[in-house]
């Protein structure tokens, strides 16, 4: 064929396409609203895909009634309620119905009567024939009418709820005028009458149930509706009522002229319902009506009074779930659910961004769903190319296409497009075949391949520079095409040999960037200065390009040079040559950047591998937007972004074209609250804990929130703090918090929402709670406490008046049982001299007290031969013998008893005793004697009570003499605190003081009682039995004492005694 034969061939075809694409003038609702639908079913956690009933409740929780259950959906997770026999739990799982009374109940219908759900307590309550609360189980439909009535209908007619009687009473059927006692639907209009449909026609009745007006039934007035009837709807703005039929299409009735006209399908007609079975029917906020059959769903145009159809395509997982239509609703905030027979459906009639893709249908208009290249000319034709398609080119305002490929034209030599750019009526396509050239005008195509003179035929950019020079980037060189006189300049060799080049721009001073991707940085080349300069990563430097690999070049207004790497954004600063840097760290969705476009206000928009960022360079916000914002796919494709001149934006990923006006991007409505989703104690479920007291034992609180936005819930985020903890802000993309060991106290939990750009709601949603402190610590604990302590100060002062008695009985015994062992002492002293110090030591001790004891007697001597005694004085010298001689009977008492334990003669009596309250016991009575000393006693035991096998005797010795030691050693001032703890089959004993410290090297030798460490003061020397016995003791228990010191930082000593040692 030659040239001329070729061009009138094109020329042809492209008539022909006009002629074919304008043979449909009039443009579906479908074909000018592409509209993108989000599926749930089965596969998303719903516990049935057949969506009987779609309900959103005035928290904003979406109920969807299935054949198997009812689920409660927040966006996250659904609740689902089951029957469950003997069990709080709905009377059925074939839900047929759902509604909200005023007082937030949520009445559930099924195919086995009524259930009242109270979502504060959980509490379910069955209305059925078998309880006799309902007349007949098989309901299909309740509403609440504007006096707050609950009217069911059932097989059996018309029943209302009585709350006095907690039961559904009959109010019209068969026996009272009702032409059928099978009602499937009902509706109220804005007057309060009510519109029944049967299963022979339609009533209007009014708010007393009385029957109004009748259309169908067995008599022939009126009789234009003679079918059963699925679904009312009172359409008041336009004071109609649309009936929805079995087999009869729908029924558009006007009140008030009581004209009838009637919607069927007309399989000749492609402008007619889908079908004649016609499942619910909904006007939009928006007044677009829609009518959802068994064929699929429709959308009405009430001025063409055509229907446009939505079905599914089982090629496009973004169309219709399903044909077969049960119902529909519109959330709060716009979006429309779809029921079908096999999932939901989800849409949003504004979405601010458009999805352009590919399919065998006539709305579908592009080649491929794999975009590469995009480009809007002067005529408003958006040109797209494919991966291995070629281009289509795509009229908009008609919603129509054609293509350029290598199926239908000889020229194009590969259908692998790279990128798409234009200049006046020339159109220029890099492909991996070379650059075509397409004139508009003239309809002339042009390939320049390497026999025209480019570096390489797999041009991967292409750009046209303000001097009307079309720069080519290929994979391994640059090339210069002179558009006018088409002459083409090999670059390669300024710019060093066999550069893959992948994006080229020209920046508003005329430099130039190249963006080279085999890890070679950028190059720029400064015009003006006549020099060419490379930048790549250097790590030890942050102002230096993030990374070598460069995808994409554009700038602002300000002269700001943005590049898009593989890792992260870079604002280059050409005075100083620097970079800054923005990556997934600093909130952008991903670090490999494959478009990049600067929107009328200067923001900076990239397409990435998980969605698209938006950058305001002026603060630093982040905002990101991701599929379930409407995006094709998360990920996106080199090359296939462009800016129009209307300020439009384009980006091309994996799955088609996306594009959208910057100012269009929803913004979260800041008074949008967080509601509270439940709570979980301790895997113990609560509706609500406000203002409740949890025991102190608490571990985990859970708490569970969402936000009622269907369109975008993933990209939320929420804001919370607990104030009483630490008070500091967290966020999470999780619709649920978890706090574990919180301790006793107060706590205020905030939440509040932010969306993808950082914007936060107003409103914070707040519950406070309280975990309690343990028992020990509470009122009655403490005042236990005093009690405890007022009666071991009583039996102190008793137990100190008896050994009064008994030492005055025995101090004459002790006295020469003191001189016997003294002079024992000295006699071991003389025969062993390695036991010397342990005897000088002892000797001041029975010394001391002896002296006291001469002088007091002398004193009583004296006194004695006075006739008027002072009894105040006599008291005094008394007891400071008493004291003394107790001192000395404890010594000897030691004395021997180390004798006995040296000797294998001690014996220990075992038996079950609370060591908790031993110890306790036994630290109270040494209380008033150490305060006496200035210091401070802590009895601090973890646990209440603890029963172990011992000796209580010989262990209450144990801590008097551990206790006694540690006030020795500590000085006024200084503390001395007691511990317990329990270890499963032992217990741990510690008494810590504040003392002068024990080196290290002496931690052992203290418990042999010849081996005594001294203390710098002489004074507080003592005999060292008390620790040699307490070890002994121990042991017989099978435990262990031993010591934790250091010097000048006080002692721990220890000890471990098994719960039966017997074993």
């Amino acid at each position: 064929m030659n040239k001329k034969g070729f061009i009138n061939k094109i020329i042809t075809i492209f008539l022909l396409s006009i002629v074919i694409l304008n043979s449909y003038p009039n443009e579906s609702y479908a074909h000018a609203n592409n509209l993108t639908f989000n599926n749930l079913n089965i596969e998303q956690g719903i516990s049935q895909s057949t969506a009987e009933i779609i309900f959103q409740d005035s928290k904003g929780y979406i109920w969807i009634g299935t054949n198997d259950g009812l689920n409660r959906y927040n966006g996250y997770e659904y609740k689902i309620y089951n029957y469950e026999e003997g069990k709080n739990s709905i009377s059925n799982n074939g839900i047929t119905d759902i509604t909200e009374d005023e007082n937030g109940y949520i009445w559930v219908g099924t195919v086995q009567g009524m259930n009242r759900i109270n979502t504060e307590t959980g509490e379910i309550q069955n209305y059925t024939k078998e309880n006799e609360k309902i007349p007949n189980d098989s309901t299909s439909e309740v509403i609440k009418t504007q006096e707050n009535k609950i009217v069911v209908a059932t097989y059996s007619g018309i029943c209302v709820y009585n709350e006095e009687k907690y039961a559904f009473e009959p109010v019209l059927n068969t026996g009272n005028g009702l032409m059928s006692d099978i009602v499937y639907s009902l509706d109220e209009d804005k007057y309060g009458n009510i519109w029944v449909g049967t299963d022979m026609g339609v009533h209007k009745i009014s708010k007393d149930f009385k029957i109004l007006e009748t259309y169908g039934g067995p008599k022939e007035e009126n009789s234009v509706v003679q079918d059963a009837v699925y679904n009312m709807y009172c359409d008041d703005k336009y004071d109609t009522v649309w009936i929805g039929t079995a087999d009869s299409g729908v029924f558009k009735l006007n009140t008030k002229t009581k004209e009838v006209k009637q919607y069927k399908n007309d399989p000749n007609d492609e402008w007619s319902l889908p079908s004649n079975q016609i499942g619910e029917v909904l006007r939009d906020k928006n007044d677009n009506l829609w009518i959802g059959t068994d064929g699929g769903l429709a959308y009405y145009d009430e001025e063409e009074e055509h229907f446009y159809i939505y079905r599914n395509k089982i090629y496009d997982k973004n169309s219709l779930v399903y044909d077969n239509i049960k119902s529909m609703i519109q959330d709060k905030e716009g979006i429309i659910w779809i029921g079908t027979y096999s999932g939901v459906s989800i849409f949003d009639t504004e979405s601010s961004i458009k999805h352009y893709k590919a399919g065998p249908d006539e709305d579908y208009l592009l080649n491929e769903n794999m975009v590469h290249g995009i480009y809007e000319d002067s005529d408003g034709y958006l040109w797209v190319g494919s991966k291995l398609k070629g281009i289509s080119i795509i009229d908009r305002e008609n919603h129509s296409a054609t293509s350029i490929s290598t199926e239908n034209n000889d020229i194009i030599k590969s259908d692998m497009i790279n990128d798409i750019t234009g200049y006046k009526d020339f159109i220029f396509v890099a492909t991996d075949g070379g650059i075509l050239r397409i004139d508009k005008k003239t309809r002339k195509i042009k390939n320049y391949s390497v026999e025209d003179g480019l570096v390489n035929e797999a041009v991967k950019d292409i750009m046209v520079d303000d001097k009307g020079y079309l720069w080519a980037g290929t994979i391994n060189g640059l090339s210069i095409i002179n558009i006018e006189t088409e002459e083409i300049i090999d670059m390669t060799k300024y710019i060093d040999t066999e550069k893959y080049i992948k994006h080229i721009y020209q920046d508003n001073e005329g430099n130039y960037y190249l963006g080279l991707l085999r890890d070679e940085g950028l190059c720029y080349i400064n015009v003006k200065q006549k020099k060419i300069k490379y930048f790549s990563n250097d790590k030890s430097d942050k102002s230096s390009i993030s990374s070598n690999r460069v995808r994409y070049i554009n700038g602002d207004s300000k002269g700001n040079v943005w590049i898009g790497t593989s890792y992260g954004i870079n604002k280059f600063d050409r005075k100083t040559e620097t970079f800054e840097r923005y990556t997934a760290e600093d909130g952008i969705a991903n670090n490999t950047i494959y478009g990049i476009l600067v929107d009328n206000d200067d923001n900076i928009w990239m397409s990435t591998n998980k969605g698209i960022s938006k950058l305001n360079p002026e603060t630093g916000k982040i905002e990101n937007l991701s599929v379930t914002d409407g995006l094709q796919s998360n990920e996106f494709n080199g090359n296939a972004s462009f800016k129009s001149d209307s300020g439009e934006l384009f980006f091309g990923g994996i799955n088609g074209l996306n594009t959208f006006y910057p100012q269009d991007i929803n913004k979260m409505d800041s008074g949008t609250k967080v509601l509270f989703d439940g709570f979980s104690i301790d895997n113990k479920e609560y509706n609500d804990i406000e203002g409740m007291k949890f025991k102190s034992s608490t571990d985990d609180i859970n708490i569970k929130f969402f936000t009622p936005i269907y369109s975008s819930n993933k990209n939320l985020m929420y804001e919370y703090k607990l104030i009483g903890a630490s008070g500091e802000v967290f966020t999470t993309k999780n619709n649920y918090v978890t706090f574990s060991e919180l301790p006793p106290g107060k706590y205020t939990f905030e939440v509040r929402v932010i969306d993808t750009g950082g914007n936060k709601s107003e409103a914070s949603s707040v519950v406070s709670f309280k975990i309690k402190p343990p028992f020990w610590r509470s009122p009655i604990a403490i005042l236990a406490y005093i009690i405890a302590a007022i009666l071991f100060v009583l039996k102190y002062k008793y137990e100190v008046k008896k050994l009064d008695r008994l030492v005055k009985e025995r101090t004459k015994d002790l006295v020469e049982e003191m001189k016997k062992n003294t002079i024992l002492h000295n006699k071991n002293i003389k025969l062993e001299r390695n036991k010397n110090s342990y005897f000088v030591n002892l000797s001041h001790e029975l010394r001391t007290p002896l002296n006291v004891m001469s002088s007091t007697n002398q004193l009583l001597k004296g006194l004695s031969g006075n006739s008027i005694i002072d009894g105040e004085k006599l008291n005094y010298y008394v007891d400071i013998s008493q004291r003394n001689c107790k001192r000395l009977l404890n010594l000897i008492n030691n004395i021997l008893d180390s004798s006995k334990l040296q000797n294998d003669m001690y014996q220990i009596t075992l038996k079950e005793t609370d060591v908790v309250y031993l110890v306790e016991e036994t630290a109270l009575t040494l209380k008033d004697y150490i305060y006496s000393k200035g210091i401070d006693l802590i009895i601090d035991p973890q646990i209440e009570e603890k029963m172990i096998k011992c000796d209580p005797y010989e262990i209450e010795r144990c801590i008097i003499n551990l206790v006694g030691n540690a006030v020795k050693f500590t000085p006024e001032g200084g503390s001395i605190t007691i511990n317990i703890e329990d270890l499963d089959d032992k217990v741990k004993i510690s008494v810590t003081d504040t003392g002068c410290g024990i080196d290290e090297k002496f931690h052992k030798a203290i418990f042999d009682r010849f081996s005594q460490v001294e203390d710098s003061e002489p004074v507080k020397s003592g005999s060292g039995l008390g620790l040699t016995i307490t070890n002994q003791i121990i042991k017989l228990h099978k435990g262990k004492i031993y010591v934790e010191s250091e010097l000048g930082k006080g002692s721990t000593f220890v000890i471990i005694l098994p719960v039966n040692p017997e074993i």
